[in-house]
């Protein structure tokens, strides 16, 4: 049962490295050094369980813990170590650094999110599933909205038996994430009734949704409890996954749900060295179903060693002082992290600035990102505009003031068909369409564009580490970048359709390879919601444009301020942010978890490197919102009113 080739790369593994790095003599690449907790943590051959705050520099600490659990050895070849993120672009970015670090093992690292590799063992092993639990017409993915699972829930305690009619009170939006989740398929579904509440209700959901004739519906917490299922009742496969990875990362931990830390702990609960990353004062998915202390759990169920780092490469001395104010709320505890970053002079690092108008707010803002860069060598991607919710009612005033300097907004939480534009951007069949496109627009100075198209397409191809294929593949891409060359001049975008631009390319692609290459090799990945977000991106940015050059670059809208929420910003940083709203307007749920929300707060102000600039309305700042006032003025946060 080779699982690399059913859930990695489609090529095996490169040749033997054959030299190994002497533990005692390996040293960082890329980078002068490690702080003193991260050579502690990456040295430890165990369970590790890594404490990592706002710019501690987690991808690059995984990437070089991989780098020296390869160089060295310590993860044997052809062994691999897979790691598993809650967010694609999280997965995307580690895979990139790693291979940057390591070119030559990239093939022996596998990164992708949770749902992509459950949803991967699943496809693939699905027909080894007890027969109980075995798909006659396989299945589609969808999501139930709360009012479809209060349906649910109300006519299942209609038909219960009386004993248990009035147990069933469970919240339509915890029950999937925090009961089916935390429900451990049996092998064989008790048909009684002569069971508990949750057992119950568990079970007449699957029958709905799955045990039923057709095509079953199922979402990813379902698909982690058929993929839990799948590694517990067949044996062989769970040795494996192990043999397969010995060395598991797991970003993002204190994200972890009930059903995921039931998968991890299942699979890899043992002869497997686990290296979980989190901060628990950045838990933003409890109402996804993340676990509390899930950090703790993990150290406790998998007897790991915990380690904290203690340095923050991104926000000067001052943004860090604010944060450890926000983090103190969270945490009374917490140790305020030291600042490795270059310090500014001139400006304010924190400042409140208080409007009478969103108008207002949008033009004042608009106004001075251009003078800034016009004062600076910044460009507008340095920007970012983050709000808690709601960013469709940002954008048009936005867009349209910085439109007037000739500046673009990208609106990462745009969705587009199935997906967001976040997601799109980062996604790898995306990535090599917008690729192919602009080779063929352009033929030359995009040498990194070629460097990553054709890194792609060999994978595609599975030609990695084979020569003559990669020649081959080589070949394959000139050819077809100039029969698309060809195309584009005859098709101007002011008169061609998206959808017959994204048809050239696929066509030319080779449509049955590619699917077979994601449905292989990138699990989780729907070639049909890709291409479907993909042509509904083009199609806004194709409409009046004389250019190809500039319909990519709207497209992918690189030199663009950024305008996301705060859920979406983990992970990212710029150089200035603007906290839209802090208001009652748009943090109206705060008062219900208080926690959960100042974990947002934190999140967010702590993606800025120099300046952060909070802004607000004049409306009433008693109740719940206060708090946020008042840890802005205990962080002694200036505020000036802007009219």
């Amino acid at each position: 049962m080779s699982v690399p080739s059913q859930l990695g790369p489609t090529n095996s593994p490169e040749p033997r490295a054959t030299a190994l790095i002497p533990a005692e003599e390996w040293r960082p690449i890329g980078i002068s050094n490690l702080e003193p907790a991260a050579w502690e943590a990456l040295r430890d051959t165990g369970n590790v369980a890594v404490v990592a705050g706002p710019g501690a520099g987690k991808t690059e600490f995984l990437a070089q813990r991989a780098a020296y659990l390869l160089q060295t050895g310590i993860c044997p070849w052809p062994q691999r170590i897979l790691a598993i993120s809650f967010k694609k672009d999280a997965a995307a970015n580690l895979g990139r650094r790693v291979a940057t670090r390591v070119p030559e093992h990239a093939s022996r690292f596998a990164s992708m999110t949770f749902d992509a590799f459950t949803k991967g063992l699943v496809d693939r092993f699905a027909a080894a599933l007890p027969a109980g639990w075995r798909m006659s017409d396989g299945y589609n993915i969808r999501m139930a909205p709360d009012s479809e699972v209060s349906q649910f829930l109300n006519g299942v305690a209609f038909s219960a038996p009386p004993a248990l009619s009035g147990k069933l009170g469970f919240q339509p939006r915890r029950f999937v994430p925090d009961v089916v989740g935390g429900w451990q398929l049996p092998e064989d579904l008790p048909t009684d009734d002569d069971v508990d509440a949750v057992t119950y209700a568990v079970r007449e959901w699957w029958r709905a949704r799955y045990l039923r004739s057709g095509m079953a519906e199922v979402d990813f917490v379902m698909l982690n409890r058929l993929a839990e299922l799948l590694v517990r009742a067949v044996p062989k496969l769970r040795r494996a996954l192990r043999m397969a990875y010995p060395v598991v990362f797991v970003d993002e931990f204190q994200d972890t749900t009930s059903a995921q830390f039931s998968f991890l702990t299942s699979v890899f609960g043992e002869r497997t060295a686990v290296t979980a990353v989190g901060d628990s004062k950045q838990r933003i998915m409890g109402w996804a179903g993340a676990l509390p202390e899930a950090v703790k759990r993990f150290t406790d169920a998998f007897d790991a060693t915990s380690y904290a780092l203690a340095w923050n490469f991104r926000s000067s001395d001052s943004l860090v002082e604010l944060q450890h104010v926000i983090a103190s709320r969270l945490d009374p505890t917490t140790v305020r992290a030291t600042s490795k970053a270059s310090a500014e002079v001139g400006h304010e690092p924190a400042v409140l600035w208080t409007f009478s108008s969103s108008d207002r707010e949008a033009t004042i803002i608009a106004d001075w990102i251009a003078q800034d860069i016009a004062a600076s060598d910044r460009t507008p991607s340095d920007f970012a505009l983050i709000a808690r919710q709601r960013i469709k009612d940002f954008e048009p005033l936005f867009r349209a003031r910085l439109a007037a300097h000739g500046i673009r907004v990208r609106n990462d939480d745009a969705r587009l068909g199935k997906m967001t534009l976040q997601d799109l951007l980062k996604s790898e069949i995306a990535r090599l369409l917008l690729g192919l496109l602009r080779l063929a627009n352009e033929p030359h100075g995009l040498a990194k564009v070629w460097r990553d198209v054709s890194a792609t397409m060999e994978r595609v191809h599975g030609a990695t580490g084979d020569d003559t294929a990669q020649h081959r593949v080589g070949e394959y891409l000139a050819e077809l970048t100039a029969q698309l060359r060809a195309w584009l001049r005859s098709h101007p975008p002011a008169t061609t359709a998206a959808a017959d631009t994204v048809k050239q390319v696929v066509g030319l692609l080779d449509g049955a390879t590619l699917r077979r290459y994601v449905k292989s090799a990138a699990p989780g990945e729907d070639l049909d919601i890709v291409l479907g977000a993909f042509e509904a991106r083009l199609e806004t940015t194709i409409n009046g444009t004389a250019e190809w050059g500039n319909v990519l670059d709207e497209f992918e809208g690189t030199d663009a301020v950024v305008l996301l929420t705060a859920h979406r910003s983990k992970g990212l940083e710029y150089h200035t942010v603007f906290f839209l709203g802090i208001h009652a307007k748009q943090w109206w749920a705060y008062g219900s978890d208080r926690r959960e929300g100042t974990s947002t707060f934190f999140v967010g102000l702590s993606r800025a490197a120099h300046r952060l600039i909070f802004t607000t309305d004049r409306t009433d700042r008693t109740g719940p919102i206060g708090d946020l006032f008042t840890m802005l003025a205990e962080a002694g946060v200036p505020e000036i009113d802007r009219g």
